[in-house]
């Protein structure tokens, strides 16, 4: 995820550590274990990590050995150095003071490799601002990154049923046939028919195929460094060819650092509709100011808001309204 935005910065490795593959290739590096870096000396160890325990036990580990490194920083704590103005560009624009709260204490979180205060979290994701979870009956609602309906069920309680249709995007064939059984027993419990589609395809700036790898039920990788063994071939489409002359309201989307691809794929349907979107940010380094850049030359009248709704500082939605 991190690695292109990174090389953008110049931060190219002359290593790379990683014990549990230690001595296999990554592009073109022999991985090796820290036990290896013994007899160096006057380096820097950058952490490619954004999860706050692996940061914290990779800290500790180094705690505990000998070797004679200068510093030990995250890649957060550089990659968001460089882009400094363009995140204080953004902070400039932010609605309201949770917003600054909510973004301050996600980059504390990542340069520092901690968790985020509990009181800070908010537990209503892509429903926590009024504007996202009052009722519309002419709602025309699209899920990017379906998932197996977490969200189309939440959507239903805080809509009360209440919406023209639902557009429920989900690649991956194990999610989306547990997405369909799903969509069958809320039809029943709602009694609504008709008005939740369920696509079997990922959103992307155009249509085609493209190779994910599912490495836990809730996060996939996605593109051309992967293991092409485990590898699940999906169709992609763009939201502008997909809708065509349809309205659009709300964009969700949180798929796995492929949403700047597609907003890039929905401009036609953004500038025309002009729909709410809550967009996740937390995945590309790039995504945190990028997103909120592409949607403001989409649209200049957007307001802009930040909640993190995880304390690990994934799960964090860019709302634009």
């Amino acid at each position: 995820m991190w690695w292109d935005d990174m090389m953008d910065i110049n931060l190219v490795p002359q290593y790379i550590v990683d014990t549990k593959k230690a001595y296999r290739k990554y592009r073109n590096y022999n991985l090796i274990k820290l036990d290896d870096l013994m007899n160096i000396e006057d380096y820097i160890i950058v952490v490619m990590t954004t999860n706050p325990y692996t940061y914290q036990e990779i800290l500790s580990e180094i705690k505990q050995m000998d070797i004679k490194v200068r510093m030990v920083c995250s890649c957060a704590a550089i990659y968001y150095w460089n882009h400094r103005e363009r995140m204080e560009a953004m902070l400039q624009v932010l609605e309201d003071e949770h917003s600054l709260i909510s973004l301050v204490a996600m980059l504390e979180a990542r340069v520092n490799g901690t968790l985020i205060e509990e009181s800070i979290v908010d537990h209503r994701q892509y429903f926590s601002l009024h504007r996202f979870s009052c009722l519309n009956p002419k709602e025309v609602y699209i899920d990017a990154g379906a998932f197996v309906g977490d969200t189309l069920e939440q959507f239903l309680f805080e809509k009360f049923a209440t919406f023209d249709s639902y557009y429920a995007f989900e690649p991956l064939k194990k999610n989306y046939n547990a997405l369909e059984y799903r969509v069958k027993r809320l039809e029943k419990e709602w009694g609504i028919e008709n008005k939740i589609i369920c696509i079997n395809s990922g959103l992307d700036k155009n249509s085609g195929k493209q190779e994910i790898l599912s490495a836990t039920p809730v996060s996939a990788q996605i593109g051309n460094n992967i293991n092409k063994d485990d590898a699940e071939v999906i169709r992609t489409v763009s939201i502008d060819e997909y809708f065509a002359e349809k309205r659009i309201s709300t964009i969700k989307a949180d798929i796995e650092g492929k949403e700047l691809d597609m907003l890039k794929g929905a401009e036609i349907s953004i500038k025309k509709w002009r729909p709410i979107m809550a967009i996740s940010i937390y995945h590309k380094p790039s995504d945190l100011f990028q997103i909120f850049e592409w949607i403001k030359e989409y649209g200049s009248e957007y307001k802009f808001s930040i909640r993190c709704h995880t304390a690990n500082g994934g799960d964090t939605i860019l709302y634009a309204y």
